[in-house]
């Protein structure tokens, strides 16, 4: 009857530090998306180019919330753009899904003040990044953001 127990009680340990570590790894995807998040728009509010180069995935596109399009090669252009200038921008209430080891979807609220191309804009807008785990990296594969009515 001891014995028993005592495998019961080892099984059950192991299941503990077996859903304990898998737990944690989702976590730790959730903190490492949600901190790319915001080194993303610190990279935005200061023209930081080696960082979207660094970090946008082959194939990227990003859809803007006045209705454009951007390749990759176009967003990293933009990113060297001078002329764009952000007085304002907030990023809040960051949410992560893992969907494995190699895929996050990441959604939040950004909230701006810029100028591109001579045209300001000063709104709220509601994001959707989708970033891919590739050998370690991480890269953004896709962003989307719908402005927010009324603001």
């Amino acid at each position: 009857m001891n014995r028993k127990i005592t495998f019961t009680f080892l099984v059950v340990c192991c299941l503990a530090v077996a859903i304990t570590v898998v737990a944690q790894g989702g976590g730790d995807t959730s903190a490492k998306i949600e901190q790319l998040e915001k080194d993303m728009h610190h990279a935005q509010m200061n023209s930081d180019v080696a960082w979207y180069q660094q970090h946008l995935a082959d194939g990227y596109v990003e859809g803007h919330s006045w209705g454009d399009w951007a390749t990759r090669a176009e967003a990293i252009k933009q990113a060297q753009d001078k002329s764009i200038k952000f007085t304002k921008g907030d990023i809040s209430d960051v949410k992560v899904a893992a969907f494995g080891p190699n895929t996050a979807v990441a959604h939040y609220k950004l909230t701006y003040d810029a100028t591109f191309n001579g045209t300001r804009r000063a709104r709220t807008v509601i994001c959707s990044d989708t970033w891919i785990n590739q050998s370690g990296a991480w890269k953004l594969a896709s962003n989307h953001c719908s402005h927010v009515e009324g603001t």
